[in-house]
Parts: C-alpha cells; structure tokens; sequence
C-alpha cells in the first residue's frame, strides 16, 4: 500500500503564491509601490531631530491621526476582518479584529507618550515660537 505524502506549503511559499495571484489585482488599484516609503522617512530623520517637538512631529506625522500609517493599517485589520466574517471565516475575522485593537491600544499609548515628552519640555521652558500678542491684565475679547 503506498501512502501519499501531503506537501503543506511554508509560509513563503504561501505568501509568494499569494502574491502571484493577486499581482493583477493590485495593479488595477491606486496603491503606491512602497506604502511604508513615509515612514521610513520619519525614522531616518528622527537621529536629526534635536528638540522633543521635533520628535513629537516626526512621530505625529508617521504614526498619529486618521490619515497616518498606524491608524491606516488598524483601519485594513477591520476591512479584512469584515472581509472573513461575510464569507464565514469568523474565527480568522475575530483574529484580525484583536490585531486591530492592539493597534488602537497603541495609538493611545504614542499619544500619551507624545504628551509625556512634551510635557518635559514645556513644563518648564517658556514658549518661544511666538510672540505673545495679548496685552498683559486684559481679558481676551475684552473691549478698551
């Protein structure tokens, strides 16, 4: 009796299958070539940046807000779940769900952490990038 020996594909060769299949697929779509291009390009600057306020905005810019990359992604975590709940594929949905929400537990913690770095500069240091323009004893809005 000769027994058939089932080859289960690795992992790279899953993921280079995988991307053959959808090669055309991605063609059609407005994505750019290199998605993570920007974020690269905060973290190359980041060993210039000699304030806290620049550090904030280099990771601002990459990784806070709606529009940034970490926000993005978690955002593509919940498609593909939604994606692998309506085809019945509930318990990989549920898997991408908590990868998303790892995601969230992140942003909220780059925000705090944002706002403690901040905080050691600003605690302190007075605010010199602008001029104050309100006379000093008057209230704001308040007519003379």
């Amino acid at each position: 009796m000769t027994h058939t020996v089932h080859h289960r594909p690795s992992s790279s060769e899953l993921r280079l299958r995988a991307r053959r299949e959808a090669a055309e697929f991605l063609r059609g779509l407005p994505v750019p070539a290199d998605p993570a291009a920007s974020l690269r390009t905060c973290a190359e600057a980041m060993s210039q940046a000699s304030t806290p306020a620049e550090v904030h905005a280099l990771t601002e810019l990459a990784a806070g807000g709606e529009e940034a990359g970490l926000i993005a992604l978690r955002n593509l975590l919940r498609a593909a779940g939604a994606r692998c709940r309506e085809h019945g594929e509930i318990q990989l949905a549920t898997r991408y769900e908590r990868t998303s929400d790892l995601l969230d537990i992140a942003d909220r913690a780059l925000f705090q952490l944002g706002v403690d770095l901040l905080t050691t500069q600003y605690d302190t240091a007075p605010d010199t990038a602008a001029p104050c323009l309100t006379p000093v004893g008057h209230d704001e809005g308040a007519s003379t």
